[in-house]
């Protein structure tokens, strides 16, 4: 006895979303990926934000498809103009600044040099990308990284964090030293001459080379 689901939405001026009763899932998917829920009850309201319609440009959404998917889920057809104005200004700004996930880098002053790494095929596991005529980034920890440049027939030099070369400590193997012979019958010789019993002459040449 449940009324029928609702597909479309009032779009306003003040940049809220409001459905006057159950939304589809469709509908209520949309709204969710670019707008804030704020109220339930018999209407349910949603607000557009700069921050919600970025997080919708991030899942993948783009302006355009975007602003089409809404104005068809409009009840009037339309959108209010700020609310195209705020999906426009937030793509705009959107993708300005880019993060890409890096292990290390590599560096160096020979352009030339960095060129030849890029294209090396005994390289390809690093993944190697120029991100700058100097810099590579490698997806791989710089110990890897080392190791790869350097069965490669490469130089490199491992750099910290503040610019400075970093001095590689080799691993430290040491011998450990025999342990000594210990004659078996030493313990008797001495139970000997604890007791004052005389030692046999065997037992007392034992006794003395250990």
């Amino acid at each position: 006895m449940l009324p029928p689901l609702l597909e479309e939405a009032h779009f306003q001026a003040d940049l809220t979303a409001v459905v006057p009763g159950r939304p589809a899932a469709a509908l209520a998917g949309l709204l969710a990926a670019a707008a804030d829920r704020e109220s339930e009850g018999h209407a349910v309201t949603w607000r557009f934000t700069p921050q919600s319609v970025r997080r919708a440009l991030d899942a993948g959404h783009r302006a355009d498809t975007l602003l089409e998917d809404l104005t068809r889920a409009s009840s009037t057809g339309t959108l209010p103009q700020p609310l195209c104005y705020l999906v426009q200004d937030a793509a705009r700004s959107h993708g300005r600044m880019r993060v890409l996930p890096a292990a290390c880098c590599i560096r160096s002053d020979d352009e030339s040099l960095v060129e030849e790494l890029a294209a090396h095929r005994a390289l390809r596991d690093l993944q190697l990308r120029a991100i700058a005529p100097t810099v590579l980034v490698s997806s791989r920890p710089p110990a890897a990284t080392l190791d790869a440049l350097r069965a490669a027939g490469y130089a490199p030099a491992l750099e910290s964090d503040t610019g400075t070369t970093t001095v590689e400590r080799l691993p430290a193997h040491r011998t450990k030293a025999p342990a000594p012979a210990r004659n078996p019958h030493a313990p008797l010789a001495l139970a000997h001459r604890l007791l004052g019993l005389p030692a046999q002459p065997q037992e007392a040449a034992r006794a003395g080379d250990a």
